[in-house]
């Protein structure tokens, strides 16, 4: 699988909002391409140059979409179930992106208290909590 930046032209074209998008086969199963929406990108860019030591909200929010679209393109289908497992593996993107293990986790919470609970409810699960029905490691303590 892989993740494509949409290009200027497609930017002008575009008339959701969404930050990225998997398309779904008629299967259900996902096809092999994620695409992250120009801003996003160029959000993601200026992460992956910056020192990582204090991200926008805007940077958060491109490392999440990352976490978000690739969970997609795992096969999760359903968007509250793709932001949960997303937010609790932002911390793994961050880190292989560049991130110390600190500024990964800072990430992850930052992301989980500002942005989450502004999300459309399509997006937000009551479950998406410690020991909530979407942890994925209940047995740790930590969250997200």
């Amino acid at each position: 699988v892989r993740v494509e930046c949409q290009r200027f032209t497609g930017a002008l074209l575009d008339p959701t909002a969404e930050a990225g998008y998997v398309q779904f086969n008629t299967d259900g199963s996902p096809t092999d391409v994620g695409r992250l929406e120009r801003d996003a990108c160029n959000d993601l860019r200026r992460y992956l140059r910056g020192d990582k030591t204090s991200p926008t909200l805007q940077e958060v929010i491109a490392v999440q979409v990352l976490a978000h679209e690739s969970f997609h393109l795992a096969g999760i289908r359903s968007e509250a179930e793709t932001e949960c497992a997303a937010i609790q593996r932002i911390d793994d993107v961050a880190s292989t992106l560049g991130a110390t293990a600190e500024q990964a986790r800072t990430m992850a919470e930052r992301y989980y208290d500002e942005v989450y609970p502004r999300m459309p409810d399509a997006y937000r699960s009551s479950e998406c909590t410690d020991k909530g029905e979407l942890d994925a490691s209940p047995d740790n303590p930590e969250w997200p």
